[in-house]
């Protein structure tokens, strides 16, 4: 019955995206086509970013869009550089590689983390691979978190578990920054500080260790971390795991800092992972396990796996 219902819900969405697509313009149907089925991907973006205007006048910005992964829908704003991306590409195409590489990874996975949540396209990459698996999407920003609730609920997804929270080494609570980037659009990059004025936004924050014990999680298979310089954060307070070797894959943003004399939140976050027995390959269909070393810093992005055991404690 739990089934019959399922594709019954799946259906009617499916035919409301088809009402949707027939009230959209020529053009903008055009775009969507263009985005998604032409081979040659360079130009891509400046080519939706300079004709959605003119696609969409008449028609407002909201739209729901149909995801590549699993048939989910997501509801989207056109005016929002990541969510225009999804409706127009059915992904995020400045991410498309990591993503292959992710739902690879996921296949496997029963329990995964998706740290930086934003509007959730990880989480909902994971669950198309694996659909039994519980994902837990961490995401402190409050109306991002709603709308990624929304999505789960649009998509009867009882195993995407949206939490409210940003992920650092102790519980409590940190001020949240709202930045859209250095061009002021990218919706997906806010981040936190321990410490700011009272008048501040403040959020609450959670360990990975203390979050995992309430819970009752003893592993994670996959985990991703994206969270603008906080990483070595995260991992501090998932020094419990970490040292159990209850985390299996990580994937992570490397934030490098220019210069050597500098807190590098990049430089930190690997070194815990190397003391807990972690070897790395840049994202890809095909990964090459590497010890750590200076070649990390020409990526922006890596996967981690703990590949060998360690008798050290991480301190």
């Amino acid at each position: 019955m739990r089934e019959q219902d399922n594709w019954r819900h799946r259906t009617e969405m499916h035919c409301n995206i088809a009402k949707l697509d027939c009230t959209a313009s020529l053009l903008e149907r055009l775009l969507v086509t263009y985005a998604r089925r032409f081979p040659l991907r360079r130009g891509k973006i400046r080519v939706v970013n300079a004709l959605w205007r003119y696609a969409a006048a008449g028609n407002g910005t909201q739209r729901l869009a149909k995801l590549r992964y699993g048939g989910f829908v997501m509801p989207c704003d056109l005016r929002e550089m990541l969510q225009r991306q999804f409706y127009f590409f059915g992904t995020y195409f400045l991410e498309e590689d990591i993503l292959s590489c992710w739902t690879k990874a996921a296949r496997r996975a029963r329990i995964v983390f998706d740290i930086g949540a934003n509007a959730g396209i990880y989480s909902l990459a994971a669950l198309a691979q694996k659909p039994d698996a519980d994902v837990h999407a961490f995401e402190p920003t409050a109306e991002i978190a709603a709308r990624l609730r929304e999505t789960a609920s649009l998509n009867r997804l009882d195993r995407l578990h949206t939490h409210e929270l940003a992920v650092s080494r102790e519980n409590g609570h940190a001020i949240l920054h709202r930045w859209r980037g250095a061009d002021n659009s990218n919706e997906g990059m806010n981040f936190i500080t321990m410490d700011g004025d009272d008048a501040a936004e403040r959020v609450q924050t959670v360990c990975l260790d203390g979050f995992c014990r309430n819970q009752s999680i003893e592993h994670i298979d996959l985990l991703k971390l994206d969270i603008q310089g906080q990483e070595a954060a995260a991992l501090a307070g998932a020094k419990g795991l970490l040292n159990a070797g209850a985390i299996s894959t990580i994937f992570m943003e490397l934030n490098w800092t220019p210069a050597p004399a500098v807190y590098c939140p990049a430089t930190d976050a690997i070194e815990t992972l190397q003391r807990a027995g972690y070897h790395f390959s840049k994202p890809g269909l095909n990964l090459i396990w590497r010890p750590a070393g200076g070649w990390l810093r020409n990526l922006s992005d890596i996967v981690a796996q703990r590949l060998r055991p360690t008798n050290g404690m991480l301190p």
